[in-house]
């Protein structure tokens, strides 16, 4: 008896997955219309193909949604329509389907709005909603912004809803919006005023918008102040990610410049940005040291003082230890690449390796995992050990045949048979 309690368990959970998902009718065109007109439902139609990488995406991880099939399912009669079957010919040229996915919504035969290209399931449920005028679309809101430029909640909305819109945009229809979009943020920080701005839908704007921080910031300034209000609206680990986020990019901006700004940039780490640093660890070092060594090597290494930049980081991991994360070694590595334009001294080739070594115990894909044994067969090919170069290189081929796109090996392959025939 226990045995078939849990087998019908398991059957309700199932069937309720199954019902959750979008329900696809199994009928011709015409039926699907037919049942739309007796349901007083409207049609939604998915033009797709089987070869099609995007098509398949949509059906597996949006169509399945719990969220889309309820809406989907109390709004219209979903059909999906392979386009390469001789039969459904006329009826994609009907619709003008010529890149795929291509998604139509109709009512009585007449297109409502269409969707090209894969969604995210917000989205996607947003672009239905638009199709049934429960919302406004972008162009719709932008027009209504016109006649009301002082209305707050509208000119959020655009500012919100602007980056998924402008996905969507190609050539000059991009540009004539990016041009339109670029004045909104501005104009809304000036009108609402920063001290209305205490609430998620606006710290997402700012996030979104604010994105780079100046010597004198108010923004930036304006969110520390009210770090705890913002933290119990949006979660503190969100407003410490963007707010570390913004200065340690405007300490590096400054290194890389040569300019000891960063200095006075690093001693708000342990006043008014205290709280904001307090969650995230460096090993055995304080939070103020591990910010100012990473500074400090930046600073040296754009001055072309290798010595200085290689015993700061070197004081960096070693009190980072076993926390020393993959990005620690890579960034690092990256850096130096680019600072001396790939045209490193032997000791900085012998301490690349040392990094490179260090790196390849962590867990990465195959693709970075090859990089890193390409680059660690270019490091010893320029201190000249040809036979280390060779086992580097023989191993970069062996785990490049892990990547999973064959085009893209097959490139990588190619690059590493000439770095061999080059020694």
């Amino acid at each position: 008896m226990k045995k078939v309690f849990y087998l019908l368990v398991f059957l309700v959970g199932t069937l309720g997955n199954l019902s959750a998902q979008m329900v696809l009718f199994e009928g011709t065109f015409e039926e699907a219309e037919e049942k739309a007109k007796e349901e007083k439902k409207d049609l939604f139609v998915d033009f797709y193909a089987d070869w099609c990488g995007p098509c398949k995406a949509m059906a597996s991880e949006v169509f399945t949604r719990p969220e889309v099939g309820e809406y989907f399912n109390a709004h219209f009669i979903c059909l999906q329509v392979n386009v390469e079957a001789k039969e459904n010919a006329n009826l994609a040229k009907t619709y003008r389907v010529i890149a795929l996915p291509t998604m139509v919504f109709i009512r009585s035969g007449k297109e409502l709005r269409r969707i090209e290209g894969v969604k995210a399931p917000e989205a996607f449920i947003k672009e239905a909603k638009i199709a049934l005028g429960e919302e406004l679309s972008f162009d719709q809101l932008y027009d209504k912004f016109k006649k009301d430029k002082k209305n707050f909640e509208l000119q959020q909305q655009l500012l919100l809803d602007a980056p998924v819109f402008m996905s969507s945009l190609q050539g000059y229809d991009r540009e004539k919006w990016a041009s339109r979009i670029e004045s909104l943020f501005p104009d809304y920080l000036k009108n609402k005023k920063l001290e209305n701005m205490v609430n998620e839908q606006d710290f997402t704007i700012l996030s979104m918008y604010h994105s780079q921080v100046s010597k004198q910031d108010p923004i930036f300034d304006f969110v520390v102040a009210h770090f705890n209000e913002y933290a119990q609206i949006v979660g503190k680990e969100q407003v410490s990610g963007y707010l570390i986020g913004l200065n340690n990019s405007y300490i590096i901006q400054l290194c890389k410049k040569g300019d000891l700004a960063y200095k006075d940039r690093l001693g708000r780490v342990n006043r008014d940005l205290k709280e904001v640093y307090s969650g995230i660890t460096f090993g055995s070092l304080s939070v103020l040291d591990a910010i100012t060594l990473l500074s400090d090597a930046t600073y040296y290494l754009y001055k072309q003082d290798e010595r200085k930049f290689f015993e700061n980081m070197d004081k960096y991991l070693a009190g980072m230890g076993d926390k020393a994360e993959l990005e620690d070694y890579t960034q690092s590595l990256e850096d130096l690449s680019v600072a001396y334009n790939g045209n490193l001294s032997k000791t900085a080739y012998t301490k690349s390796i040392v990094w490179i070594t260090k790196a390849l115990e962590k867990e990465m894909s195959p693709q970075l995992r090859t990089r890193l044994l390409m680059m660690m067969g270019q490091c010893f090919q320029s201190i000249d050990n040809k036979e280390k170069a060779k086992q580097a290189y023989n191993q970069a081929f062996l785990v490049s045949a892990e990547i999973s796109d064959k085009i893209q090996m097959k490139q990588i392959q190619e690059t590493i048979q000439q770095c061999l025939l080059g020694l």
